[in-house]
């Protein structure tokens, strides 16, 4: 699974520059080492035959759903790879609304319950991040106006399957168009090679979401 990222510091300006984005949002990003779920993030979506990139909240709210958002109960910031195409809340999107979720790292916890360790875990890249496999809706709620989105998850492999079961689905820079055009399976998709993926232990201040300095992703 995945319940917190890091963004980190990276600008519209250098996401502009890296994915060649047709157009962004005009406010700024908010330099951010400790998201979770309901925050509003980057997000890139198709335009045309490009992208563009737009904030959204971390937790895909169904195109169906038409009340107010502080009514929705369940929870959609992860949605399980094996089954998101035969899930109501998630089948449209996962058929015809996919998008990439640009992060630099995420944490995971590992451990008995009471007494679990975060690890941050990262991709090396020359780019300004990599990039999770997302979807994405666009809806108009009494309360909520704007873009939703959730990470797509699978079985976790090497090198952090001692880590947790569940792992996000990390994609290769040369699949982000196969999987943004929706033509491709995701079981067709190039995934990160696990030879890039790395891992380290972080501090129990991460388990704070009011923590949320650089230092947060250091090894200790």
């Amino acid at each position: 699974m995945c319940g917190r990222a890091v963004t980190g510091d990276v600008s519209w300006e250098q996401y502009h520059e890296w994915m060649s984005l047709v157009r962004v949002p005009s406010d700024l990003i908010r330099p951010s080492f400790n998201i979770a779920p309901t925050t509003m993030n980057p997000i890139f979506i198709p335009d045309g035959e490009r992208m563009q990139g737009v904030m959204a909240r971390w937790g895909l709210i169904p195109h169906w759903f038409n009340k107010p958002l502080s009514e929705m109960k369940f929870s959609t910031f992860n949605a399980r790879s094996e089954d998101a195409a035969s899930k109501p809340t998630f089948r449209d999107a996962m058929r015809s609304q996919h998008c990439l979720v640009p992060v630099q790292g995420y944490y995971e916890w590992t451990g008995a319950k009471g007494n679990k360790t975060p690890y941050y875990i990262s991709v090396s890249t020359n780019a300004p991040a990599f990039c999770f496999a997302g979807l994405y809706t666009e809806v108009k709620l009494p309360d909520f106006v704007g873009y939703s989105y959730t990470i797509l998850t699978e079985a976790s492999k090497e090198p952090i399957e001692g880590l947790h079961h569940r792992m996000p689905v990390m994609i290769d820079e040369s699949a982000y168009d196969d999987w943004m055009s929706s033509k491709t399976t995701l079981a067709d998709i190039t995934r990160v090679d696990p030879s890039r993926i790395s891992f380290h232990e972080v501090g129990a201040k991460v388990g704070n979401v009011r923590n949320n300095e650089p230092s947060l992703i250091d090894a200790i």
